[in-house]
């Protein structure tokens, strides 16, 4: 049986359709797709993405024993944050994720549903007696709260100045709903300021607390990084305080045009701006340089996969992953053939009508020889071919 997260009561109630993903069943949409993608591209929407794994990493070597796996450096800076990709000794990848440092000794690891368990089970398998690995997907919601009018939105609950945390930036806030619901924010005390002292014992974000939401208050760990595109937040309450921050949050955001938007429109969001979504755009097979991410790779550094890697972008002979916008009115769908001239050239990975634009766009895997901008290209959408071209991501 699927899993569901704390929230699924309340979105059945608002009249969410379900679908189940990476093990879990999460909602697919409320209104619309189309109108839930256009509120959180013009105003604000709020996601329930708990699905999603969070795996904290502790101890004196923590940031070496994750810097091992990763393409990326893993930053070493308290409220950082970083994207990767956890990658095997062929250089394939094992997950994309993204790792916020905590502290010097501590970290918090967001990986997708889906491969959770597997992640769970390579870090356990590889890990040492000075590193602690805890699992706490089950423990902590997180919450994205997406779109321009987003960071106003969160403003309204805490004293801290949110303009200050940049992208890829964490920090612990105060999380009081304004009246009437709650007192005005005030300051984070001291003592949970940041990220903690690394010998305290601790954990990084403050423990479950139920008098915090009766009266009226809570703090928790929010981070900037984002999967639409625009503004926002992702915020990791505890499970006891899941339904009363999504509550307050709908209710407060009402004058700015909040939606609860789902998976759907998450999915419309992120192809707009050229993001990946692991056991779709890349399944285990295939390596960061395939799937348009040699970005990531940080080469001067040594880390497992790296020697693959390097055989890999020396040969040039891989797939690349690339942009395709529709010429006409097909709409390219995961699997469809992507062909030149009437010869295969690869394969779609994702592809939708872009509510943004109106038109079909798709990230597609072709033959290196086909992956110039302009390039033509034909999509195979059930047996006719339409006309396409290779074109810049993003999208939008």
């Amino acid at each position: 049986m699927a899993s569901r997260t704390p929230l699924f009561e309340r979105h059945r109630a608002a009249g969410a359709r379900f679908i189940e993903f990476g093990g879990w069943e999460m909602p697919l949409q409320y209104s619309g797709i189309v109108d839930e993608h256009l509120t959180v591209r013009q105003a604000v929407g709020l996601f329930d993405v708990s699905h999603m794994g969070k795996i904290f990493v502790e101890g004196s070597t923590a940031h070496a024993f994750l810097d091992r796996f990763s393409a990326n450096d893993v930053p070493t800076s308290s409220g950082k944050a970083r994207y990767t990709h956890l990658l095997r000794e062929d250089g394939t990848i094992l997950d994309d994720v993204i790792v916020t440092c905590l502290a010097s000794d501590r970290f918090l690891l967001v990986c997708n549903a889906g491969p959770r368990v597997v992640v769970w089970s390579w870090l356990k398998t590889h890990g040492t007696a000075d590193v602690v690995l805890t699992d706490r997907t089950t423990e902590r919601l997180c919450l994205a709260l997406q779109g321009p009018r987003a960071p106003g939105l969160l403003q309204r609950f805490t004293s801290i100045d949110l303009s200050r945390v940049k992208p890829f930036a964490g920090v612990t806030i105060d999380f009081v709903p304004p009246a009437p619901w709650g007192a005005r924010p005030r300051a984070v005390p001291p003592e949970i300021e940041g990220w903690g002292k690394s010998d305290s014992g601790e954990s990084a974000i403050p423990s479950a607390r139920d008098p915090s939401v009766a009266t009226g208050r809570a703090s928790f760990l929010v981070t900037r990084t984002g999967y639409t595109g625009e503004a926002g937040f992702e915020l990791f309450p505890t499970s006891a305080e899941g339904s009363w921050v999504w509550e307050s949050l709908l209710k407060s955001g009402a004058d700015l045009g909040i939606k609860p938007i789902g998976l759907g429109a998450r999915d419309t969001l992120r192809l707009e701006k050229g993001y990946l979504l692991s056991g779709q755009d890349f399944d285990g097979h295939q390596t960061p340089l395939e799937v348009n991410c040699a970005w990531v790779v940080k080469w001067g550094r040594p880390f497992i996969g790296r020697e693959a890697l390097e055989a890999q972008r020396a040969r040039g002979d891989y797939r690349r992953l690339v942009g395709v916008r529709m010429d006409d009115r097909g709409i390219p769908r995961p699997g469809h053939r992507v062909l030149s001239c009437g010869v295969d050239a690869g394969h779609v990975t994702s592809g939708t009508m872009s509510p943004s634009l109106r038109v079909g766009i798709a990230l597609a895997s072709v033959d290196r020889g086909h992956a110039s901008p302009e390039t033509s290209l034909q999509i195979d959408v059930r047996g006719t071919q339409h006309a396409a071209r290779v074109v810049p991501l993003p999208f939008l």
